[in-house]
């Protein structure tokens, strides 16, 4: 939802300090910092890659809408199709 509303830097920044903070808060022991188990690091890693996946889809829908609203693609009078050569 950040990424739709303020961009893909801020989603990302926000993704950043997600981790840390589950790691501290969700990952038993709760709330301390220990050692990663092999599941808890998968955990992460996914996160990680979904959370890429979805900014670069939100930030590829900005730029869709922005090109929308400003009047769509424009033709450039030239077609493959009646190209004379």
């Amino acid at each position: 939802m950040l990424a739709f509303v303020a961009g893909a830097p801020a989603a990302a920044f926000a993704a950043l300090l997600t981790i840390p903070l589950v790691w501290w808060a969700f990952i038993p022991p709760f709330f301390a910092f220990n050692a990663l188990t092999s599941a808890s690091a998968d955990s992460i890693n996914l996160f990680c890659l979904l959370a890429i996946l979805l900014i670069g889809l939100a930030d590829l829908c900005r730029k869709t809408v922005t090109i929308i609203r400003s009047g769509g693609l424009k033709p450039s009078g030239k077609s493959a199709a009646t190209n004379p050569q």
